[in-house]
């Protein structure tokens, strides 16, 4: 009997897909609740937890929350379809870690809000400035995939990801950083926040 064919084989192979996937869907159900609970008890009201870089260390809990409040539903689903791409493109490079988002994020999180405070002091410090939503952590992921595509990457923080060099993912994920870089030069857009992202994923591939 062929392996493959066997069920218990098949059991085994949907039980890890489940498990590789649920790094994905566990941000992307974040992000969708607490963007329903945003919209049925605060509205549009975002200043309270958005990033405003004067009151980035007063009040430190905008670190985390002015990344996953979106100003309206085509904002979610934009950095939710970013989720979807990364899902695919991190499958392309041999992902076999059932933990390597999750990690991505948690690190992205303070890494690409420093770099964004810091860009935010340089260009806008006589400025009003406001940001918030998931696509600077996009940004950050899509970054990192870009330079595991060119070089390939065995660990990150003394965890195995072992992700394989692939030039078609690094070509494609090399073309949709660009668009959205000159995207981000929309007005409404925030440019530095995005980025900042990029920036923070090619530093922590180096860690």
């Amino acid at each position: 009997m062929d392996p493959q064919l066997n069920p218990k084989n098949q059991r085994i192979s949907l039980l890890n897909l489940e498990r590789l996937d649920l790094q994905f869907l566990l941000p992307f159900l974040i992000i969708v609740i607490i963007f329903l609970i945003n919209q049925v008890f605060w509205g549009s009201n975002k200043l309270t937890v958005a990033f405003i870089p004067e009151l980035l260390f007063i009040e430190p809990y905008r670190i985390v929350t002015s990344h996953f409040i979106h100003a309206d539903f085509n904002h979610l689903l934009a950095n939710s379809f970013g989720i979807v791409v990364s899902r695919y493109f991190f499958k392309n490079l041999g992902l076999t870690n059932n933990y390597l988002f999750i990690l991505l994020v948690i690190i992205l999180i303070p890494s690409q809000t420093l770099f964004h405070w810091f860009s935010s002091l340089l260009f806008y410090n006589d400025q009003p400035y406001i940001a918030y939503g998931f696509s600077g952590i996009i940004y950050g992921v899509y970054s990192f995939i870009l330079i595991c595509a060119s070089y390939g990457k065995e660990s990150l923080i003394g965890m195995k990801i072992d992700l394989k060099r692939n030039p078609k993912v690094k070509k494609a994920i090399s073309i949709i950083i660009t668009l959205g870089v000159f995207y981000s030069l929309l007005p409404g857009i925030s440019l530095w926040g995005h980025l900042s992202g990029v920036i923070a994923g090619f530093t922590i591939f180096y860690l």
